[in-house]
């Protein structure tokens, strides 16, 4: 949420030049959070590989570049579906949070229709709605680890 408001914010009051689209703010606040994290996550993937297997690649007489598609990204891919997976799941349920720079998104709207006409239900849709959403997204990792996880039984 903090940096939803250093995104938005920031350059108004420093630089004197407001965002004019508040989405793009929002955007570009989450593409730098989860490129973070997503990057450590493939940083530590790419570091989880055995030094053995590039060595097994050069004496197999391959390049570095395809010592790392070939060997060492497949087994990157492998190793980080799940905290891949978990990153994915943590960002839909966060953009329930650019609400609080104004954003009309599913839980605005929500507490918009509450506000006018004093119903409780769209709440409940909304929940619904993520409990879904983000059930059918575990599902379909899940599917995609049990795939993946072939030396496995």
């Amino acid at each position: 949420m903090l940096q939803l408001f250093v995104v938005f914010y920031l350059p108004g009051i420093v630089l004197g030049i407001p965002f004019k689209s508040r989405i793009t703010a929002a955007l570009i606040a989450f593409v730098i959070n989860y490129a973070c994290y997503f990057g450590e996550i493939y940083r530590g993937g790419i570091l989880s590989v055995e030094t053995g297997q590039t060595e097994a690649g050069r004496v197999l007489g391959l390049n570095k570049r395809c010592i790392f598609w070939y060997i060492v990204l497949p087994q990157v891919i492998k190793r980080i579906m799940s905290p891949m997976a978990n990153e994915i799941i943590t960002l839909v349920k966060d953009t329930a949070l650019v609400r609080v720079i104004a954003v009309e998104e599913i839980i605005m709207a929500a507490g918009n229709i509450l506000s006018q006409h004093a119903l409780l239900w769209p709440f409940f849709y909304t929940g619904a709605f993520y409990l879904i959403f983000v059930g059918a997204l575990t599902l379909c990792f899940n599917a995609l680890e049990k795939k993946l996880n072939y030396y496995w039984v």
